[in-house]
């Protein structure tokens, strides 16, 4: 498995690099003397982002795995052998489960679980191919571990389901590589200061716009929802550089769950305590 305690030895590609924890990630990594390659489906974003930092990159829709894989094809080109990819791009459309359009349903999937698939499958046959070590390190969410408790009231049920998805994708992953010295981690963050709701629907690709009159329309997040709930939210939040520096030193200590905010334990132990119920009062052995 890879040393990351030293950085400026790594390559790295990122997806979703042009904002929020995907751009933080990019940050972080340059500071410390990796070699870094951004990708993102926001061009304008993405490039002016890469000049600033000074680093290789490529506009990649990730749903399309013919691009995914050529972005992943000219990292490991322009930028040497990769040593980890952060699977980071990510969306999020409001909706309930029984109401969202298939369109929002596509999307989510689309790039929150099989974009991330599509980015891997090319990055391990090069690993493979050149006999090397590597990590995969996939953003999952608080979504991963649970449906968090303050958001049950909110309209996020798809999202939360592709956010499931991630760390059953990692959980597979994991099993499938530990024998090849290839890591997979998954980052399960709360709140972070970003653009993603913004992103999602500013380069929402054509085929995913619900054409049906009146479908797909997202429901207000705030609707009914107290200012003390709103306030409690609020605190929650940390800024993209805190859940980059968690994930970093999650990869150093050899986490295959990163948490990035404390309170997640106890959604967490709350589903766990449920999963004991069953096998208790069943009698299961």
């Amino acid at each position: 498995m890879l040393d990351f305690d030293r950085l400026d030895d790594k390559a790295v590609m990122i997806t979703g690099a042009a904002d929020g924890i995907g751009l933080a990630l990019a940050e972080a990594f340059c500071s410390a003397g990796a070699r870094v390659f951004l990708s993102d489906i926001a061009g304008d974003k993405l490039f002016q982002q890469a000049s600033r930092l000074a680093c290789a990159s490529a506009v990649c829709d990730v749903t399309d795995p013919t691009e995914a894989e050529a972005a992943l094809d000219r990292a490991w080109r322009e930028i040497g052998p990769l040593d980890l990819l952060c699977s980071n791009a990510g969306v999020f459309v409001p909706g309930t489960l029984l109401e969202s359009s298939p369109e929002d349903i596509a999307f989510q999937f689309d790039v929150n679980v099989w974009g991330g698939l599509n980015v891997c499958r090319p990055f391990v046959r090069r690993l493979r191919e050149s006999r090397r070590p590597g990590h995969i390190l996939m953003t999952g969410s608080e979504h991963s571990l649970s449906t968090p408790s303050y958001l049950r009231a909110f309209p996020v049920r798809i999202y939360n389901m592709t956010k499931h998805c991630v760390l059953a994708m990692a959980d597979c992953l994991r099993a499938e590589l530990e024998a090849e010295s290839i890591g997979v981690s998954v980052l399960c963050p709360g709140p972070v200061t970003s653009g993603l709701t913004e992103n999602t629907a500013e380069f929402r690709p054509a085929r995913y716009q619900s054409t049906a009159s009146g479908e797909g329309r997202a429901p207000n997040l705030l609707e009914g929802v107290s200012d003390e709930l709103l306030n409690r939210i609020a605190g929650l939040y940390q800024s993209a550089p805190q859940a980059a520096a968690t994930a970093i030193e999650g990869l150093r200590r050899g986490l295959f769950v990163i948490p990035t905010h404390d309170y997640l334990l106890e959604d967490a132990e709350a589903r766990f305590r449920e999963i004991e119920q069953g096998f208790e009062v069943l009698g299961a052995s």
